[in-house]
C-alpha cells in the first residue's frame, strides 16, 4: 500500500507541473489531479500591456494558449440545462432508493462533453461549499471515459481505478502487456468510492461502447447508484438509445414483459395496456446545433457576444464576430465545435500576423481546413 501511495504521489507531482505548464490542458481530466485542478481553475482574460502591441506580442504564449481553449460560453438554453443536472443529482442525493440515471445526447460537436463537465464542476462547486470547502479524503465527482475495450466489466473498473489513482501507470511494454493478468479492483474501487463519499459519476464517450458491451457494466453501475448512491450521467452520441437497448439486454426486459402477459392470458385476465418500461424512463438532456433562423435569431449571436467578450485583441472591432453571424453559421453549421475552432484559430491567427483583429480575413484562414 505504502508503494502503491509513493507512485500516485509522483503522479500527481507530475501532473500538476503539467498543468502549470500548459494552462487548461484537457488530458489530465480523466485523472483526479486534473479534474480537481479544472474545478478549481478561474481563467482570467489576459490583460493587454499598453494600447499597441509590443514586439514579442507574436510570440505570446500565454495569450496564445488562452485563445487556442476559449471557454464554453453559457447560453440561457445551456445555463438551463446545466441547472436541471445539478438539481437531478440533488435529487438523488436526498434518496434511498429510485435514484435515476441522466443521460446527454444529440449529435456530435455538439458541446455534450462541455455539458457534461460544467454540471460536473458545478455540482462539485456546490458539493463543496455545502461542506465548508474541500475536505480531505472526499472525491465527490468521478470523471471517466468509455474504455478503449469495453467489452470486460473490469475494464470499466480500471478506468474508474486510474482516476482514483489505484492503479499504477506501467513502467514498460512488458507491464502494459501483463495487465491483463492483474487482479480485479473491484473491491478497492468500491471501497474508496464509499468511503470517499463520491456523489456523481460522469460517463463521457459512450457511444464507443455497443448495447451488448455497455449491458455486461450496467448491473457494476446499478451497484454503485443502489448501494453506495452514485448518481450516473452518460454522455455520447445516441446515448439514450444505446442506454435503453443495453438496459434490454441486461435486464432481460422483453423476455420478462412476455412472460407476464402469457402468464396474465392464461389466468383469464386481459392483459393491461402496454405503458412504458423502466429503461424507457431515462431523463436526458438534448443538444442541438445552435440554431439561426426566423424562429430563433438570439442565441447563435448571444453565443458570439459571449465569444467577442473573451476575446483578448489589440485592435479587435465592437461586433467583430457579431457582424458575420450569418457567414459563421453557413460555415459551421451552429456546431458549437467547429464554431469554438474557427474563432480560437482565427484569434491565434490574428496575434501571430500581428492584425489583432477577427476579420472575414482570419476566419477565412480558419475554416480552410474545414472542408466546402
Amino acid at each position: 500500500m505504502k508503494a502503491s501511495v509513493e507512485l500516485r504521489d509522483k503522479r500527481e507531482a507530475r501532473l500538476r507541473q503539467q498543468l502549470k505548464d500548459t494552462p487548461m490542458r484537457p488530458l489530465p481530466l480523466f485523472q483526479l489531479t486534473g479534474w480537481n485542478h479544472f474545478v478549481d481553475e478561474d481563467v482570467d482574460t489576459p490583460t493587454r500591456a499598453g494600447s499597441s502591441p509590443g514586439p514579442d506580442r507574436r510570440k505570446d504564449e500565454q495569450s496564445i494558449a488562452y485563445h487556442r481553449h476559449l471557454r464554453m460560453v453559457p447560453t440561457d438554453a445551456m445555463s438551463h440545462m446545466q441547472e436541471m443536472l445539478v438539481e437531478a443529482v440533488h435529487r438523488n442525493s436526498g434518496r434511498r432508493d429510485g435514484l435515476m440515471d441522466h443521460a446527454i445526447d444529440g449529435p456530435a460537436g455538439t458541446g455534450k462533453s462541455c455539458m457534461l463537465r460544467a454540471a460536473g464542476r458545478a455540482a462539485q462547486r456546490e458539493f463543496e461549499a455545502g461542506t465548508g470547502g474541500r475536505r480531505p479524503n472526499t472525491i465527490p465527482v468521478v470523471h471517466i471515459t468509455t474504455p478503449a475495450d469495453p467489452e470486460q466489466k473490469v475494464n470499466w473498473v480500471w478506468e474508474i481505478a486510474s482516476y482514483l489513482g489505484l492503479q499504477p501507470e506501467p513502467k514498460s511494454i512488458a507491464e502494459v502487456l501483463e495487465m491483463r493478468r492483474h487482479q480485479d479492483l473491484t473491491l478497492p474501487v468500491n471501497y474508496v468510492l464509499e468511503t470517499a463519499q463520491t456523489r456523481l459519476m460522469l460517463i463521457d464517450d459512450i457511444h464507443r461502447a455497443t448495447p451488448p458491451q455497455l449491458a455486461n457494466a450496467l448491473p457494476y453501475f446499478d451497484y454503485l447508484r443502489d448501494k453506495l448512491g452514485i448518481s450516473l450521467v452518460f454522455c455520447g452520441t445516441g446515448a439514450s438509445h444505446l442506454l435503453h437497448q443495453a438496459r434490454i439486454l441486461a435486464g432481460d426486459l422483453t423476455r420478462v414483459s412476455e412472460e407476464n402477459r402469457v402468464r396474465l392470458e392464461q389466468a383469464g385476465r386481459p392483459a393491461a395496456p402496454a405503458s412504458p418500461s423502466p429503461s424507457a424512463l431515462l431523463p436526458v438532456t438534448w443538444l442541438h446545433p445552435l440554431p439561426l433562423d426566423t424562429e430563433d435569431q438570439k442565441t447563435f449571436r448571444e453565443v458570439l457576444a459571449g465569444f467577442e467578450a473573451d476575446l483578448s485583441l489589440y485592435r479587435l472591432e465592437e461586433h467583430a464576430l457579431s457582424k458575420h453571424a450569418i457567414e459563421l453559421h453557413r460555415r459551421t453549421g451552429g456546431y458549437f465545435k467547429a464554431l469554438t475552432y474557427v474563432i480560437s484559430t482565427a484569434a491565434v491567427i490574428a496575434i501571430r500576423t500581428g492584425s489583432e483583429n477577427i476579420t472575414m480575413k482570419e476566419i477565412d484562414a480558419a475554416t480552410t481546413q474545414l472542408g466546402p
